[in-house]
């Protein structure tokens, strides 16, 4: 199924996005990476949300960081 929505900003059909980072933050502390979804002609920002490869990362880094910290 191959759906095609127009951008909210210039009306243009969308058949592509582009992704751009962006940090997400919540309160003071907590920062993120992410991800904005764009439209490609207008550059109007469509949604935005926590980048999975990179939190799948960050996982992966800390696990085998506590493992080395606890020598197993």
């Amino acid at each position: 199924m191959f759906h095609m929505g127009k951008c909210p900003a210039c009306s243009k059909m969308i058949t592509h996005i582009n992704i751009e980072p962006v940090e997400v933050r919540q309160g003071i502390n907590a920062v993120y990476n992410g991800v904005s979804y764009q439209c490609p002609f207008c550059k109007a920002v469509l949604g935005a949300a926590i980048d999975p490869l990179a939190l799948k990362a960050d996982t992966v880094k800390q696990i085998l960081e506590g493992i080395r910290k606890t020598g197993r």
